[in-house]
């Protein structure tokens, strides 16, 4: 096992992304310009997930903002989770005072303190990668039984999160504020999966929970945002008061879950090519940073009506 930390951080799982590529390239839309990276080289950023060291008012504000406000059953798994995210900078502080025989032990709590959020998020990705397989299959069986339902929709939930909450704070925070996000970003994107997950497994039984398939050629992309809120309004600043899910799991099938009479139910099982560009533009517009396809001629067609799109929400 390697001594050295890892740098590069993926919050898009390599497995979720490959139903888009191609000899391992996948076309991808940032900033305007669309090209064809390597599917290993997107959906990651430096460092993404490395653990910042929490101040006395960095725990107060998590207690604040998530934890007081949590479904009571959820609070102390935050609480667990707050202290395992705290422990690798309160040991390194503890050995810091000792004499430098302690170089070996700071070394792997270096490496923890890089890698110990990305491992978490991987365990929870791995136990979410046969649901999603279910899911490219057209089978929505799993959903009967309760320990799978628990599992897919907090590894849904992380998905919805981890870049939702950034891009969120992102357009709202002042940036003088945008230091203690920083510091307390990945510990409260985890407890606001947590509360998402457990929320829309208790509404599962009054929603509808289905799979669009699309045989036009116009194949859905996706997004470093796979999993959006299309209840939520795209320029409301405040916490959205219902949550209905969009999740493309292939460009020819996606997943949505629909409040009972939504303005989203689906005329048709199957959409049609104008109806699977809609929901390409409503990905593309909650994009944290990357968009995704297995077409660059698609990607070039929702970079030229996206502006248009956005202005019209």
């Amino acid at each position: 096992m390697s001594a050295v930390a890892k740098k590069l951080h993926h919050f898009v799982p390599r497995f979720y992304l490959d139903a888009w590529a191609v000899d391992d390239k996948v076309c991808c839309l940032q900033s305007g310009r669309v090209f064809q990276p390597n599917v290993r080289n997107v959906g990651a950023e430096n460092h993404f997930y490395r653990l910042r060291e929490l101040q006395p008012s960095d725990v107060a504000f998590i207690h604040e903002t998530v934890i007081n406000d949590s479904p009571e059953r959820l609070k102390s798994m935050h609480l667990q989770l707050l202290q395992q995210f705290m422990t690798p900078h309160a040991a390194k502080a503890h050995y810091q005072k000792e004499s430098s025989s302690h170089s070996g032990i700071l070394a792997a709590i270096d490496k923890d303190i890089a890698e110990a959020n990305e491992n978490f998020h991987a365990k929870i990705e791995q136990s979410f990668q046969p649901y999603l397989e279910s899911l490219r299959g057209g089978d929505l069986r799993f959903l009967s039984n309760d320990n799978d339902g628990v599992a897919f929709y907090r590894g849904l939930a992380v998905q919805y999160t981890r870049t939702n909450h950034r891009r969120r704070i992102e357009m709202l925070m002042p940036i003088e504020e945008r230091s203690r996000f920083e510091r307390t970003a990945n510990i409260i994107s985890h407890m606001l999966a947590l509360n998402l997950g457990y929320s829309l497994f208790n509404a599962h039984p009054r929603m509808s929970i289905l799979l669009i398939e699309n045989e036009t050629d116009v194949p859905f992309l996706t997004s470093d945002q796979p999993m959006i809120n299309i209840a939520a309004k795209f320029n409301d600043h405040e916490a959205p008061v219902a949550f209905e899910g969009y999740y493309p799991v292939s460009p020819w099938r996606a997943l949505l879950i629909l409040e009972a009479g939504s303005e989203f139910y689906p005329r048709n099982a199957s959409v049609t090519a104008m109806e699977a560009h809609l929901w390409n533009l409503r990905i593309a517009s909650r994009a944290y940073r990357q968009v995704f396809s297995c077409s660059r001629e698609q990607l070039e067609t929702v970079r030229a009506d996206l502006p248009v799109f956005v202005d019209s929400l």
